[in-house]
């Protein structure tokens, strides 16, 4: 498995977000995964997306997806807010694992509404196909007002408290962007004008050690 530079630390409210760059060979993994995989997911999601489907992650993209894990799991650590370092982790794996990854084909309209992942620990986004003409949209002039949506993802926290909340994004998705957060941190996805397909992944990391 290919190194990868350490990733970035986005803190913006109580949880924290972690942000990387994946490998070439596992975003084409994606891709394929979205074209030929043929077990819809959309049983058990909440998009109103029309092609979800399940992916079996090869082993170089679960120890990929891992290394990043650990080091999110280090920066948990250092702000104290997990009992257990990497290192741990590292003496454990068969008490940490993923949770049938799947596909989102996004397209022209769909959307992910306000939700949350299921899960006791961790969930992550990958974003592997961002077409050019989605970029365009956020320069249209139906996207001039005061934050252009189309597409983006956006992260919540606090809404449930009285003058507490606060959010992330609009993000604009970025191909081979990794997002990692906690589960149970609520987001959305907007729904784009551009005819093309926006292709993402997810999964959900759980654990079995008490902490």
């Amino acid at each position: 498995m290919k190194s990868h530079k350490p990733g970035s630390i986005i803190r913006p409210f109580g949880p924290i977000i972690y942000k990387n760059i994946i490998s070439e060979e596992w975003k084409d993994e994606i891709n394929f995964a979205a074209k030929s995989s043929t077990k819809e997911a959309n049983h058990r999601l909440v998009g109103c997306i029309d092609r979800q489907v399940e992916y079996t992650m090869s082993q170089d993209s679960i120890d990929e997806l891992m290394e990043y894990v650990l080091e999110y799991v280090d920066n948990l650590c250092e702000h104290e807010l997990f009992n257990h370092n990497s290192s741990f982790f590292r003496e454990n794996k068969q008490c940490v694992q993923t949770v049938t990854p799947w596909v989102n084909i996004q397209k022209k309209g769909e959307w992910n509404p306000f939700h949350m992942h299921d899960g006791n620990f961790l969930s992550c986004i990958v974003y592997t196909q961002v077409p050019e003409i989605l970029r365009d949209e956020w320069k249209h002039p139906t996207q001039r007002g005061k934050e252009t949506t189309g597409g983006k993802v956006e992260f919540f926290y606090g809404e449930f408290m009285n003058l507490n909340n606060c959010k992330l994004g609009p993000i604009e998705p970025q191909e081979k962007e990794i997002y990692i957060f906690p589960s149970w941190l609520t987001h959305y996805v907007y729904p784009f004008n551009a005819d093309c397909e926006r292709i993402s992944f997810s999964t959900n990391i759980v654990h079995t050690i008490n902490t």
